[in-house]
């Protein structure tokens, strides 16, 4: 299986970077990381994923201090040997007017170092955005027809609250969601309130991602990102419902 390596932004369990990017890409932690997995040949690596996702970063509003300069050089590096990059970021529950407004979403400009970039549209997560309003799919299409006018691609989302059963993630904070008989549920915004109903609402809205694109263009998207929690049967039972999920 072809595969991409993280390259890990954060210190393991914390939100604090594991160096300093405003010191720069050359002598950094993340440049000795990819030198620590090109030193093992494998033809079935691809290349690496940038695992930081905020879509803040190279703008006066990110605290972690990345660069323009920074995203360049380390996709220059990446790619001099013969590597992809991608990027998975995240537009959370920000209005339109927010991710139109490159001083809090730099995704288009930085999309050029990357080989493919997956937004993350966060409708699965959350039926609210941040100016109160409710996140509705003809907001998810305005945010598909954003990324496809920038040459964006999408990450489909939805979770283990699909097949009824939690995601296994035990390094998660409680904040994130609940414990319940040794294993985590994911708090998510198809299920925050866990009803009878969840999981018809869960793949519902995951449904709407593939109306959503269908809307928009039929015949772009061909290459998209997963997220599915920690378990594959997501991706088949989704599809069950709407096949080209």
């Amino acid at each position: 299986m072809n595969y991409y390596v993280p390259i890990p932004f954060y210190k393991y369990g914390s939100k604090k970077p594991r160096d300093n990017p405003s010191k720069g890409f050359n002598n950094s932690y993340w440049k000795d990381w990819i030198d620590g997995v090109l030193s093992v040949v494998d033809s079935n690596r691809l290349g690496f994923y940038w695992s930081y996702e905020s879509c803040l970063q190279a703008t006066p509003n990110d605290a972690a201090g990345v660069s323009v300069e920074f995203i360049q050089k380390m996709s220059n590096y990446v790619h001099n040997h013969g590597q992809e990059l991608i990027w998975i970021p995240t537009i959370g529950n920000r209005a339109m007017k927010w991710i139109t407004n490159s001083d809090y979403v730099t995704i288009p400009a930085l999309a050029e170092y990357f080989d493919h970039v997956f937004v993350q549209p966060y409708y699965y997560q959350t039926t609210k955005l941040d100016d109160g309003n409710d996140y509705t799919f003809q907001d998810l299409v305005s945010r598909v027809e954003w990324m496809l006018n920038h040459g964006l691609s999408i990450e489909m989302e939805a979770d283990n609250s699909i097949i009824g059963e939690p995601s296994n993630c035990a390094y998660c904070k409680s904040t994130q969601g609940w414990w319940e008989n040794g294993t985590f549920h994911e708090k998510v915004g198809c299920d925050e309130t866990p009803t009878p109903e969840t999981e018809r609402q869960c793949i519902n809205r995951a449904c709407d991602y593939y109306k959503a694109l269908l809307e928009v263009s039929p015949s772009a998207f061909s290459t998209r990102a997963y997220y599915f929690g920690t378990d594959l049967r997501v991706v088949d039972k989704v599809r069950g419902r709407c096949q080209d999920w």
